[in-house]
Parts: structure tokens; sequence; C-alpha cells
């Protein structure tokens, strides 16, 4: 008790000699003793702003917090690289994950990070690569309720680089093992989506193959035409040479014997119109042909109809 005494002493006779020195000096220990530091103020801040679904603040006061060690923890990282997710910070999320997994690879968060690992490729456009990171992750966490997100942004990767189908097992395999999943109905969408797209594309197929016999058509027509023009005017010519030295005959007679070669040369015209290289039969006239192209594109379209309606 003695020895206490003689320890408090000069305690005591200082605050009686110098009793604002001190006051000042014990509200400067109780301050620094009971006022948090900057990162531990912060810390709290940012699980304000991630509970208020304000990203950019929580990602920001999470850098701030983290920055002192003593605050660094896996669930206080897992959220800041989910704020910086949700704030569409990929690249900078992205470089928090590979931190996350080599600091903390046995964390309860661990196979979540994988997850988002894969969600931050997809979304800077690295398609391939976001493939391989899902596929591990399905592969290494089959039993993880992120599994059926996991398929269904492997299948945005194929959708997005129109490789349909890829794309489209995956979405039905959502659709059929994880029917109450939230993924379910967005991968719904995307098989109609896909539907449509294959009708289209065989839609475009028909009316470019039929396209094609119809300009295959109509420049036989043009050929033939301008060569029948050019046989006639060189047939007149010809008429009007051989009129200016010959013997008038029977006007009857001449008008006859025109009428074969001019049947004739007719007749040449229309087998050249006829007989395309398709082998197919062209009409005669172009406003035919034309006509005939709308018909099969109409034919084309009930087909795709029918085909749509019986599945």
């Amino acid at each position: 008790m003695k020895d206490f005494s003689k320890r408090l002493l000069p305690f005591v006779l200082a605050a009686l000699i110098f009793p604002r020195s001190f006051e000042c000096a014990t509200a400067a220990r109780v301050g620094s003793y009971y006022q948090e530091n900057p990162a531990r103020e912060a810390l709290g801040a940012a699980y304000n702003a991630y509970r208020s679904a304000d990203w950019p603040s929580a990602v920001m006061l999470f850098r701030r917090a983290l920055s002192d060690p003593q605050n660094e923890s896996d669930s206080a990282l897992y959220m800041l690289i989910m704020a910086g997710m949700n704030s569409k910070s990929y690249k900078a999320a992205y470089a928090d994950m590979a931190y996350f997994l080599q600091s903390y690879p046995d964390s309860e968060y661990a196979p979540l990070i994988k997850y988002q690992q894969g969600r931050s490729l997809f979304f800077m456009g690295e398609f391939d690569k976001a493939v391989l990171a899902l596929s591990d992750f399905c592969h290494e966490h089959p039993e993880s309720e992120m599994y059926a997100s996991a398929l269904f942004w492997i299948a945005e990767s194929f959708y997005t680089g129109y490789n349909f189908e890829q794309a489209r097992p995956l979405y039905e395999r959502i659709v059929d093992d994880f029917p109450k999943d939230a993924k379910a109905i967005e991968a719904k969408y995307r098989l109609d989506a896909i539907k449509q797209r294959l009708r289209e594309e065989k839609l475009l197929y028909l009316l470019q193959q039929t396209g094609e016999s119809y300009l295959s058509s109509k420049e036989n027509y043009e050929k033939a035409l301008r060569r029948y023009e050019l046989e006639s005017a060189m047939g007149v010519t010809a008429r009007a040479e051989t009129s200016d030295g010959a013997a008038q005959v029977d006007g009857n007679e001449s008008g006859q014997e025109d009428a074969k070669k001019d049947g004739a040369k007719k007749e040449l015209v229309r087998r050249e119109i006829v007989e395309t290289p398709s082998g197919s039969a062209a009409d005669y006239s172009f406003i035919d042909a034309l006509a005939r192209l709308k018909k099969s594109a109409a034919e084309a379209q009930g087909l795709l109809d029918d085909e749509g309606g019986a599945k």
C-alpha cells in the first residue's frame, strides 16, 4: 500500500501545482484511447454503405479501412469485392479476387470468389477465359448453390459469341435441372431467342437460294434478248443490202419466209431462257420471275411456321 502511495504521490502533486497541464494531458490520453482511428471509422462507414447498396462509396471506404492491416479479414475483403462487382469495377475486383484467394485459400468465401472470377471475366469481354474459369468452378463445386448461375454465364459466353448450338444445351439443362433457380427464367428467354434466330437464318438461306435462281433467270433473259435484238438488226441490214441488187420477188412469199426466220429465232430465244444452267424452268416474262420469287419466299415461311408449330 505504501509503495502504491509513493507512485501516486507525484501525480497528485502535479495535479495540485499544475492543474491545467495535468487536465490537458489526461484528456489527450483518454481521447486517444477512446477515439477510433480513421481506418476503423472507415470500416464502420463501409458496412453502412454496403447495407445501403451505395456501391461506389462502399468500395472507397473499404479500401480506406483495409489500408490498416488490423482491419483486414476475409469477410471485409469479400464485401469489397462484391461492392466492386456491383459498381462494375470489374478489373479492380478481379485483382482483389486474386489477392483474396492467395491470402485466404481456405475461407468459406473462396468458392464464391472463384465464381465471381468467371463473371468478372465475362463482363470484361474475356469470354473464352470466362468459360474456362466457370467450368472449373462447376467441376470443383458441383453442389454449390451457384452451380446453375455458373452454367448460365457459360451459356451467355457462348451466346454472346454467336455459338448458339453450344449455348442451347446449357440453357436447356438449367431449365430442366434447376427449374426453381432464378436463372431458369432468363434461360427460357434465351432459348426462345435462339429458336427465333435459327428460324430467321433458315428463312434467309431459302430466300438467298431463291434469289440466286431468280438472278440467273433474269441474266439469261437479258442475254438472249440482246442477242435476238442484235440478230434482228443484222437481218434487217442484210435484207436492205440484198434488195438493192436483187430481183423483185413476190411480196407474200417474202413475207412468209421472213416470218419463218423470225419464228425460228424466237424459238431459239425461248429455249435459251427456259433451259437455265440449274435445269429449272424459267418463265419468259421478267414479272413472272419476280412473282415466282415471292411465292417461294412465302412457301419457305410457311414451312418454318409449320415446323415451329409442330415443336
